[in-house]
C-alpha cells in the first residue's frame, strides 16, 4: 500500500522508526538504519513533501511525524486530487481528439458508396484505419508477396491487434510466399493467435474485405501504386465475398494451419475420395468399398475435419490440391 500512497521502502521504515523513537535526528537514524545521512535527508524530503512530517516546535531543525491517521488522510486527498487532475486532463484530449475527427470529416465516401483512393499511401491509411476498426473478419488476397520488413511488421501490428479483439483473419497468399523465411514466421506467430492462411498459384487481385461492409480492390491490379477503391454499398461486396470464399475453399493451408498437408490419406479414405470425386453418394461409395453407409460418413467427417473444409465440394478441391486423389 506505501507504494501506492507514493511511498518508498525507506520512506516507511523511516516513518516507522519515527513514530517510534520522536527524538532522533538525522545522524542517529543514519546511524541505526546502516544508510548514509544524504539518503535519510531524501527521504524526509519525500517524506516533507507528502505531508507525513513536519518541522518540529520543540527541536528547531529536526522534523516530527504527522500523527498516521491524518498523515494518510491528507496523503489519500492528495491522490484523490492528483486522480482528478488527471481525468480531467484525459477528458480534454478526448475533446481535442473527437474535434480533431469530427473537422477530419472521415473519408470521403462517394454517394455510390465508392470511395476513390490515390496512390499507395492513402491506401495503407485506409487499410490501417479498416483493421483498427474490425471488429469480425478480414479476408484478405495477398498478390504483394514476399514483402518487405517494413510492410510485414506494419501487417504483424495491426493484424496482432485485431486477432486479440476476436477477430478472424483469412489471407490467401501467392505459393511464391512459401520459399520466404520471413513470411513464413510472421503466419506461424500470427497462426498462434488464430490467424489463417493459404496459398494458390494465382491470384485474380488484390483484395481485403473487412467484416462484409467494405471492400478495398486495387484501381489497376496490374500496377498497385495507381491506388484502390474502398466500395462499401452491398451489392459491390457480395461478389467479391463469392469469389474470395471459391479461392480459398482451392487454396492449399500454409504454416500452422496445414495439418492437412502433412497427413498422408490411407488407402480406404483415398478410394472413398475418388469414388465421391466422381459422382458417387455416402451410400454407393459404401458399397463399392464393402463399409456401411454410417462409416463412410464418419471417414468424410474425419477428412473434413482434417482438410478444414465445410462441405464435400471445398473438401474435394483441397483434396485434389493435395494430390490426395
Amino acid at each position: 500500500m506505501s507504494a501506492t500512497l507514493g511511498m518508498e521502502a525507506l520512506d516507511r521504515t523511516v516513518y516507522q522508526r519515527m513514530l517510534d523513537q520522536p527524538v532522533e535526528g538525522v545522524a542517529e537514524l543514519a546511524a541505526e538504519l546502516a544508510v548514509a545521512p544524504d539518503d535519510i535527508r531524501a527521504c524526509l524530503d519525500r517524506l516533507f513533501a507528502l505531508r507525513l512530517v513536519q518541522m518540529s516546535f520543540e527541536a528547531p531543525g529536526r522534523f516530527t511525524v504527522v500523527d498516521p491517521v491524518l498523515g494518510v488522510k491528507r496523503l489519500l486527498d492528495q491522490q484523490h486530487d492528483e486522480l482528478l487532475r488527471r481525468q480531467h486532463e484525459m477528458a480534454s484530449s478526448h475533446q481535442a481528439l473527437v474535434r480533431i475527427l469530427a473537422g477530419s470529416g472521415g473519408p470521403a465516401q462517394g454517394a455510390d458508396g465508392v470511395e476513390r483512393l490515390a496512390g499507395p499511401d492513402a491506401v495503407r491509411r485506409r487499410l490501417e484505419r479498416l483493421t483498427l476498426e474490425a471488429r469480425h473478419e478480414i479476408l484478405t488476397f495477398l498478390t504483394d508477396a514476399p514483402r518487405s520488413p517494413a510492410a510485414l511488421e506494419a501487417a504483424r501490428q495491426g493484424d496482432t491487434l485485431a486477432l486479440q479483439r476476436g477477430v478472424t483473419i483469412r489471407t490467401v497468399a501467392l505459393d511464391s510466399v512459401r520459399d520466404d523465411t520471413a513470411t513464413l514466421d510472421h503466419t506461424r506467430e500470427l497462426a498462434a493467435l488464430g490467424g489463417q492462411f493459404r496459398t494458390v498459384a494465382a491470384l485474380p487481385t488484390p483484395l481485403v474485405v473487412v467484416d462484409r461492409s467494405h471492400a478495398l480492390v486495387a484501381m489497376d491490379p496490374a500496377d498497385s501504386r495507381q491506388g484502390a477503391l474502398c466500395l462499401s454499398a452491398p451489392g459491390m461486396i457480395a461478389p467479391l465475398l463469392a469469389l474470395f470464399e471459391r479461392v480459398w475453399g482451392g487454396a492449399a493451408p500454409l504454416g500452422d494451419d496445414a495439418a492437412g498437408a502433412r497427413y498422408v490419406p490411407n488407402e480406404q479414405e483415398q478410394a472413398l475420395l475418388t469414388l465421391l470425386a466422381h459422382g458417387h453418394t455416402d451410400e454407393s461409395a459404401a458399397i463399392q468399398l464393402h463399409i456401411s453407409g454410417r462409416t463412410a460418413r464418419r471417414i468424410m467427417a474425419s477428412l473434413n475435419e482434417r482438410l478444414g473444409a465445410r462441405s464435400r465440394f471445398e473438401a474435394g478441391l483441397r483434396a485434389a490440391r493435395l494430390g490426395w486423389i
